[in-house]
């Protein structure tokens, strides 16, 4: 049975669940919604291990590419700032393409991998990563009601296959903390229900507790403009991070961090939601375990600045100059009128902070 074929049936036996609140009223962004960017920062790009990655993959060199995958995840192995160097390997994997073409094409190379080695739990989960993110494409990232019959039925179409290649892969001998991520993103996409995500998530933690995307991909779920309501996700981060002890906090930041950030023009998380010390003890736990890197600064320049704490803002600023974050700031603008505030040079911005939905 092809691969197509087996997504047909699925939709014919109505196996893929509906998109429930996401059909109705959601604002999609323009691709799958991802928790956080790994690939967000300069470290990721330098010494070529970038190009090496989109070059191999056209060459088609897969044993290679097999080989760095298997390296990452047997070594833990983390870029500066406590991102995986397998996570930020697969958005490598996952450049976005420019054309429909192009993206064809692109799926053409991991559809070949997935064949040629079939016992590649690496494969499946790229060619999962890119099908689900041509979903969202299609999908486009207006209003439901904005989303032509051709967009839904290609969203569908698209997320239907990636959740094929992965359930197709899901007792491999050899297994990926990234499939249970992708899985996540996947149910999020199809409606799935909270216990049917909590099962794949509680699966994830138990086979590489460290996967912090895991965290973040389940609290993303839980948002109020997804499929929980207001306090779950904040509520999630805490009781995650309670569990772990003196690991906790930097835990916690990963996940706040990962959620602070503005989504749509609107927050995610009201401040009294969060710890603010904790998310402090959490980036200095971080930085002190995998060293800083401008990414993370911004995050934590933005919470400081939501928080109007203008010594932590001051000293992020001082670090990250002018590389700012396009995943955190969103608009280059914002960047630019918090620094002049955390620099003293403007009274701006106005007191309170402001609030989700403002």
């Amino acid at each position: 049975m092809t691969l197509r074929l087996a997504v047909k049936l699925l939709f014919a036996s109505s196996i893929l669940l509906p998109f429930g609140r996401l059909a109705l009223t959601q604002t999609a962004p323009p691709a799958a919604p991802a928790t956080e960017a790994a690939g967000d920062d300069s470290s990721v790009h330098e010494g070529g291990w970038k190009h090496t990655i989109e070059v191999d993959l056209v060459a088609e060199k897969f044993d290679d590419l097999d080989r760095m995958a298997d390296e990452y995840r047997r070594d833990k192995s983390r870029l500066p700032g406590g991102d995986w160097k397998l996570r930020a390997f697969y958005e490598i994997l996952d450049a976005p393409q420019l054309t429909d073409k192009d993206s064809v094409e692109h799926l053409d190379h991991l559809h070949h991998w997935m064949k040629l080695r079939p016992e590649s739990i690496t494969a499946r989960v790229a060619l999962a990563t890119s099908l689900t993110r041509w979903a969202w494409v299609a999908r486009g990232n207006g209003l439901a009601n904005t989303v032509t019959p051709e967009g839904w039925r290609l969203f569908g179409e698209r997320a239907g296959e990636a959740y094929v290649v992965l359930e197709g892969s899901r007792d491999m001998k050899i297994m990926c903390p990234q499939w249970y991520t992708e899985m996540m993103t996947v149910g999020l996409a199809q409606g799935w229900d909270i216990s049917r995500v909590q099962e794949v998530f509680a699966r994830g933690i138990q086979f590489e507790p460290d996967y912090q995307y895991l965290y973040t991909q389940y609290a993303n779920y839980l948002l109020p403009k997804w499929y929980g309501k207001s306090g779950d996700s904040s509520a999630f981060a805490k009781t995650s991070a309670d569990k772990l002890g003196d690991r906790g906090d930097l835990l916690y930041f990963q996940i706040v961090g990962s959620l602070i950030h503005q989504g749509n023009g609107k927050l995610q998380v009201a401040n009294e939601e969060i710890d603010w010390p904790r998310v402090q003890r959490g980036y200095a736990s971080l930085i002190a375990a995998y060293g800083q890197n401008r990414h993370r600064a911004n995050q934590l320049a933005y919470m400081a600045f939501r928080f109007r704490d203008r010594e932590v803002a001051q000293q992020q600023f001082a670090y990250i100059g002018d590389k700012w974050s396009l995943n955190v700031w969103k608009d280059r603008k914002l960047f630019d009128r918090a620094r002049d505030w955390a620099n003293g040079q403007t009274s701006w911005p106005p007191t309170p902070a402001p609030t989700p939905g403002s």
